[in-house]
């Protein structure tokens, strides 16, 4: 039979496997800005952005086919069950009515229209182009989006996976504790309950270090979703992104940081957009010019003897002109509608300028809030590796309880999570602060 230890040993060790990637030649090794730019080639929801992009090109070319001549072909063939009549002056030597066509007539025709003044057309070709740049700003939004999601994951899977780090140091700590407690306590040094105590202690930590493997576990999976990683690809990131990171020089908003904001850009390509469609509104007030033609080729006959029928033919050109005269006030309504529309367009722009420039101020706060608990943490540190020494050489020699020993070992894995929780807050403000200035996400 397997000890109770040996089995909790092998378990351990399949956890830990997927933070072990030396020496796996097939490992995928994915720095931060790598895994941005995989995101944004290989993300199938990106790939959707870009797709609409391409609709919209094909919208264009749409409405520049309006420019292009129509042309249309018809044919028709009409059976005389009785014959049509035209109806003759009193005393016409041909009687009341005179019949005329034949049993069996034929109609082919070929029309053509092409708009010579269109200014309706015009503005779709405005409106189609307006409509592509907001498209753009949606897209670049998706990636600057995309990006920070990126970002932030990847720093939550550092974070998680030197959190896992911390807790296995306090953890092998605990277990190197309690063997020397039960070796102290084979020698008469201690007593029992220290010796349980020492158990309930390591007890304690080994649930927390496999609930922080879980959450990296799946994490990692959501990571691998959005980059379009295998599930079976072994993966390993840069660790010294988030604990590497510089946080004495913070960055500043550029002067015109606000015209750069995804979603500010997309309300004015909007307002652009409600400008055209205000100008589409006024050209229903405008004539529309069109060159028209006709080509007809058409005979009758009563038998279907087609080798004695005759044909004869008819062409035609000329210009056509529409003039809107009244529509009962619609067009005016329109208008109205319209203009109401860029009005609250740009009111929703002034509330939105302020509203971002009150989230970068909370970002810059969040940095700077962030970067004081990383040096006031890394202090901690040392003095909290000090206190444990101190603690364990005092327990060793009868001089503290077990209860000071376990405090200042809780007090050293405190201080080391603090400041990987104080780095990733950083990290996170600063990918917050980046999005909304609309900082490349390259």
């Amino acid at each position: 039979m397997i000890g109770m230890k040996k089995v909790c040993m092998i378990f351990m060790g399949l956890l830990v496997m997927p933070f072990i990637s030396v020496g796996q030649s097939d490992t995928l090794r994915l720095g931060l800005q790598e895994a941005v730019n995989r995101a944004i080639a290989s993300n199938l929801m990106q790939k959707i952005s870009d797709l609409e992009l391409q609709k919209k090109d094909a919208k264009i070319r749409e409405y520049m086919a309006a420019l292009y001549p129509s042309i249309q072909a018809s044919g028709a063939y009409t059976r005389n069950i009785k014959k049509p009549v035209i109806f003759m002056p009193e005393g016409s030597p041909f009687g009341p009515t005179l019949t005329i066509g034949s049993d069996n007539a034929y109609n082919g025709s070929l029309s053509f229209s092409l708009p010579l003044f269109a200014m309706n057309i015009y503005e779709s070709l405005k409106l189609g182009k307006a409509d592509k740049k907001l498209t753009e700003e949606k897209d670049r939004e998706n990636k600057i989006n995309l990006a920070a999601t990126v970002k932030n994951t990847y720093y939550n899977l550092l974070l998680l996976q030197q959190t896992v780090e911390v807790i296995q140091r306090s953890y092998d700590n605990a277990r190197q504790n309690l063997h020397n407690i039960e070796q102290m306590n084979l020698r008469g040094v201690v007593s029992d309950y220290d010796v349980i105590r020492a158990k309930v202690q390591v007890d304690n930590i080994y649930p927390n270090l496999l609930q922080i493997k879980n959450a990296y576990f799946n994490l990692m999976n959501i990571f691998r979703i959005m980059l379009d990683i295998p599930f079976e690809q072994s993966l390993a990131l840069d660790q010294s992104a988030l604990m590497s990171s510089n946080v004495d020089s913070l960055p500043e908003p550029e002067p015109n940081w606000i015209s750069s904001n995804p979603a500010l850009r997309q309300l004015e390509a909007t307002r652009h957009i409600l400008g055209i469609q205000e100008a589409m509104v006024k050209t229903n007030f405008m004539p529309l010019l069109m060159a028209v033609g006709n080509y007809t080729y058409q005979t009758q006959a009563n038998s279907f003897d087609f080798g004695k029928y005759k044909w004869v033919n008819s062409s035609s050109v000329g210009l056509q002109l529409n003039m809107p005269l009244f529509k009962g006030f619609a067009m005016r309504r329109q208008l109205d509608q319209a203009r109401l529309g860029i009005k609250q367009l740009e009111y929703q722009e002034e509330y939105t300028r302020q509203n971002l420039t009150v989230q970068v101020a909370n970002a810059l706060n969040a940095m700077k809030t962030a970067a004081a608990k990383v040096k006031s943490a890394e202090n901690n540190i040392a003095l909290a590796q000090k206190g444990y020494k101190i603690a364990q050489t005092r327990y060793n020699t009868g001089q503290a309880t077990l209860v000071e020993l376990n405090d200042a070992d809780n007090a050293l894995m405190q201080a080391r999570l603090n400041l990987i929780q104080a780095r990733f807050d950083y990290l996170s403000a600063r990918t917050d602060f980046e999005k909304l200035t609309g900082r490349d996400f390259n």
